[in-house]
């Protein structure tokens, strides 16, 4: 019997080492590619001049484009995307993971994306899906809970 609940311990353990942090699951799925100015600019330069392969899009071509995507586009979209943003913000500010990011940190600014982060969900809270929201809440509870460890271990 002993064997038995040393056996499934074991089991629990490697189950729960698999296992993401709460919310990064589904956060990919909920963020849609808005691209920057920047973005879109840098994309269109590696195309190339126009004339090469692709023709130059009109005015009007292009502010049909724009009005099409702005037709698709929900403020829920916005708001998941914007909420994934703060999340990924948050992490960097608070320099994790630390071999890729501490240059990066700065708690002030990490607070700053954590309670944005926090607002945002309150506000959403009836009026995005519970399933769009879940896996910030996850998220949120993570950040906050690394935010206060980091600061402890930092000293500040």
């Amino acid at each position: 019997m002993a064997e038995e609940e040393s056996k499934e311990e074991g089991k629990v353990e490697e189950e729960a080492e698999k296992e993401p942090e709460p919310g990064a699951e589904d956060t990919e799925e909920l963020e849609q590619e808005i691209p920057t100015a920047e973005e879109a600019t840098a994309e269109k330069e590696k195309e190339g001049p126009a004339g090469e392969g692709e023709e130059e899009l009109s005015e009007e071509e292009l502010r049909n484009l724009i009005e099409e995507s702005l037709e698709n586009i929900t403020v829920t979209d916005i708001v998941l995307s914007m909420m994934n943003q703060l999340a990924s913000v948050a992490y960097l500010k608070m320099g994790m993971p630390e071999n890729v990011n501490l240059k990066y940190q700065d708690f002030d600014q990490a607070k700053l994306a954590i309670d944005s982060l926090d607002a945002i969900i309150s506000a959403a809270e009836g009026k995005v899906e519970e399933k769009g929201l879940e896996p910030f809440k996850g998220t949120l509870a993570n950040l906050k809970m690394n935010f206060v460890q980091l600061k402890r271990s930092s000293g500040s």
